[in-house]
């Protein structure tokens, strides 16, 4: 009986429903966006660390973040190789380069990664063919994930690094960050002539099977001292993360966001549950009259309220699912719904509308019955 009277003052006001649903879809609406664009910043300054193939990565001490290139020193790397439980090690280098397609295009500020190519160290959805092309001198492999700024490219075309004539071989996949419009593979030697002095910006290691990692980071770190600092892919990962929070800081940013947008559900949501209580404040007194308790008048306006809120929760996800399509397209980062997020948003749209009823609900059970006549 609770569920059918609830759901029927739904369908009675129709009107006033829609607009309690549009309101509360709004509000999913721009917390799914601003929850988007702040793990796609994350996630998407992540994506060196997941392409990561090994089981650690040793930076620099100094290099407190993946956007600060100091330098790990030469020595390092066979260092590293002739610890025991190590199986393979290989540097990664990094450095800004300008771009050009074309000898009269204009310059843009591009991301130049490489590694030797008979053991790359990222996972960028190699083939035989890319990893051949890569081995050959002069030959670069462009992220195909780029933003669009760079012109349109193909195959076999000459392109220019720093001034430098280079030819494009092929593609690769890794993606922009929210600093990196774009990056350009290519092999050890080739940075080399470009970049004849500079060192490695990490080392990704793998390890022997049946090595004790915690004994191999040790080591590691026995040898480097406090100039190097040994990460797991996830401490890595939690170590970006919680840089991005705290110092840009994205949570404050786009929790306020967050925030904002289910207030103005829970306002709209309070406004027409309200009105609608204060026009039938005279059925309420009849059913409290007749020995209807508080609770169940409090449960009659909660179910108005999680009706209107689960309609308007499920249209906001599916408008979220259209705009996160949208938004990765046009900035490429990671943008994507998986369902704890949704889960997320979904308990505080529920506990949003459970308190809009509740505040709503009020009015009918602190008047006397004989007030209410």
């Amino acid at each position: 009986m609770i569920a059918v009277l609830g759901l029927k003052l739904v369908v009675r006001d129709a009107a006033r429903s829609a607009v309690a649903v549009g309101g509360i879809a709004v509000a999913v609406l721009i917390a799914f966006v601003e929850m988007g664009f702040m793990n796609g910043v994350v996630d998407s300054h992540l994506r060196i660390v997941d392409a990561a193939r090994g089981d650690l990565v040793v930076l620099d001490a100094r290099r407190s973040h993946l956007n600060k290139w100091d330098e790990l020193l030469a020595i390092r790397v066979p260092q590293i190789r002739a610890v025991e439980g190590v199986s393979a090690v290989s540097p990664v280098y990094q450095a800004g380069k300008t771009f050009r397609a074309a000898p009269d295009a204009p310059e843009h500020r591009i991301v130049a990664v490489a590694f030797p190519p008979d053991n790359p160290p990222l996972e960028l959805g190699w083939s035989e063919d890319t990893l051949a092309l890569l081995r050959t001198p002069g030959t670069v492999l462009m992220d195909r994930l780029s933003r669009s700024i760079y012109g349109e490219l193909h195959p076999g075309q000459d392109v220019w690094l720093d001034g430098r004539l280079l030819r494009l071989g092929g593609f690769v996949s890794l993606g922009p960050t929210i600093v990196i419009d774009g990056t350009i593979a290519m092999s050890e030697s080739t940075f080399r002539s470009l970049e004849p002095d500079r060192g490695p910006e990490m080392a990704v290691v793998r390890l022997a099977r049946d090595a004790d990692v915690e004994a191999v980071k040790a080591r590691i770190v026995e040898i480097g001292g406090d100039s190097v600092d040994v990460f797991s892919k996830r401490e890595l990962a939690a170590r970006e993360s919680a840089y991005l929070m705290r110092v840009a800081p994205l949570g404050l940013l786009f929790g306020a966001g967050m925030a904002a947008g289910l207030f103005v559900g829970l306002v709209i949501c309070y406004q027409v549950l309200y009105v609608a209580v204060r026009r039938r404040l005279a059925a309420y007194a009849t059913l409290k009259a007749m020995g209807f308790a508080n609770g169940f008048l409090l449960r009659t306006v909660l179910e108005q309220a999680w009706a209107v809120g689960l309609i308007g929760y499920a249209i906001g996800v599916t408008l979220a699912a259209i705009a996160y399509h949208a938004l990765s397209a046009k900035t490429g980062l990671v943008i994507e719904l998986n369902a704890a997020r949704c889960a997320s948003i979904g308990a505080a749209c529920l506990a949003a509308c459970t308190a809009a009823g509740a505040l709503a609900a009020l009015k009918a059970i602190r008047t006397p019955p004989a007030e209410l006549f």
